[in-house]
């Protein structure tokens, strides 16, 4: 586990739609508990996971840094991570032997630390169909979860209705109180 401060980068938090965290509804088991790490109060995993499940969200900037701090009790980690820390958090994520849905670019694959990285763990992938925005603006490359022990297969694909972009954008709750 490392031992370093998480500390962000400026490209490192890009707040996700609620377009991207609907789909993960139908995976989780009734009455879990769900660890979202690099989230707050008014995060859309945090708002719309609640909706169903029982949430807990811990933040970096709330003295609770994602490689120092684990709660008590919980069924599934998931979260959309820093950027500039995937290969650690996903260190992290498969040291903590939880079922956990990440929200990462697709083309980190093509990074070679990850590839080899993944060489002997079990990945899960729910791809979708469109490359979602995050700001309103048409994103240039997929988002995708990678998960472990979350999918019923572990390669998956949804259909979204759009990409959040131009006339379909919504933004996450996050900006109303970030900017």
């Amino acid at each position: 586990m490392s031992k370093e401060p998480l500390k962000l980068k400026k490209k490192d938090e890009y707040f996700t739609p609620k377009l991207l965290v609907d789909p993960l509804v139908q995976y989780i088991k009734p009455n879990s508990t769900i660890w979202c790490p690099f989230d707050k109060p008014n995060s859309e995993y945090v708002i719309e996971l609640s909706k169903h499940f029982n949430v807990i969200y811990s933040h970096i900037d709330d003295g609770k840094d994602f490689f120092k701090y684990e709660p008590k009790e919980y069924d599934y980690i998931i979260s959309n991570p820093p950027f500039s820390k995937k290969l650690q958090v996903l260190k992290r994520l498969y040291e903590l032997k939880k079922p956990f849905a990440i929200l990462l670019g697709l083309p980190i694959l093509n990074y070679q630390e990850i590839g080899h990285f993944f060489l002997d763990k079990k990945l899960q992938l729910l791809i979708f169909d469109k490359k979602v925005s995050f700001d309103g603006n048409t994103a240039s490359f997929n988002s995708s979860y990678f998960c472990y022990n979350f999918l019923p297969n572990d390669l998956m694909f949804h259909s979204l209705p759009h990409n959040n972009s131009n006339k379909n954008y919504v933004p996450s709750n996050m900006y109303k109180t970030h900017i």
